[in-house]
């Protein structure tokens, strides 16, 4: 294994391995289309979060038994809380992926570092990948929308995560509960809980499809990235789902001696 890479989200902590070299995946869009996109990589498993039951103790142990039964790799952080980073503070061989790293794409943001070292690593996988430009939408805890145009991050959008404001209803309206966030027919709910399933869902998908076709008209029709914990739930016309595309974009920007100049 050549890097284990980490991507350390709000809600979940998943973890891949770079081996160094092997077939490239394909990704294939509705419509034929194909895209092959960098760094091949070997799914493992996903950590305990922080904010789970074990806590921080619980975080820090169930890393240090993933890098050791990995054979004690390099460790490429990706992570969109601070926090965990300073958990790790002082782990051996441990990079974090920042605004800092080399960046395969120019940009016209008027802050870099206050852009996620997540939303910089989807920008990077894409530049990467051959794509000049093209739409990354992250599904997850929040649900980001960043545009790659000519060669340039022009910016995104960030919207609450579908998920997330399923559960907050739940939580700050009167006579309301928490619902999951599931598929759901168009019928409409009998009661307030199958009500609430079924708006979440719809207006949840809906106000993601209706964010790209926006973007697309205002910037013209591009390639579409899907990626995160929600993506798969995401049926964009022509679109490419990965869900492991921030993870390869964070080995893009690890600095891996001679790997942006292959």
């Amino acid at each position: 294994m050549q890097a284990l890479i980490v991507d350390a989200g709000n809600t979940r902590v998943k973890c891949a391995a770079w081996e160094g070299d092997g077939q490239l995946p394909v990704l294939s869009a509705k419509g034929g289309s194909e895209l092959a996109p960098p760094v091949p990589l070997r799914e493992l498993v996903e950590l305990s979060h922080p904010s789970g039951p074990g806590g921080n103790d619980g975080f820090r142990e169930s890393f240090r038994e993933l890098v050791r039964k990995s054979g004690s790799p390099r460790v490429v952080m990706i992570s969109v809380i601070p926090g965990i980073v300073d958990l790790l503070a002082g782990e051996p061989d441990l990079e974090v992926v920042d605004h800092t790293r080399d960046l395969p794409f120019t940009h016209d943001i008027a802050d870099i570092s206050q852009v996620g070292p997540d939303r910089l690593c989807n920008m990077a996988a894409a530049a990467f990948s051959g794509l000049k430009s093209a739409l990354v939408v992250d599904a997850g805890t929040a649900t980001t929308f960043d545009l790659l145009l000519d060669g340039v991050f022009r910016g995104g959008m960030i919207a609450p995560g579908m998920a997330l404001a399923a559960r907050r209803i739940g939580e700050v309206a009167a006579r309301l509960n928490p619902v999951p966030f599931r598929s759901a027919s168009w019928d409409v709910g009998r009661d307030t809980g199958a009500a609430m399933a079924a708006g979440a869902w719809h207006a949840g998908l809906g106000g993601v499809h209706a964010v790209v076709s926006g973007l697309k008209a205002r910037y013209g029709e591009v390639p579409v990235v899907v990626t995160g914990g929600l993506g798969l739930h995401l049926d964009i016309p022509g679109s490419y789902h990965d869900p492991h595309w921030t993870l390869r974009g964070g080995v893009i920007l690890s600095n891996t001696p001679g790997f942006l100049s292959n």
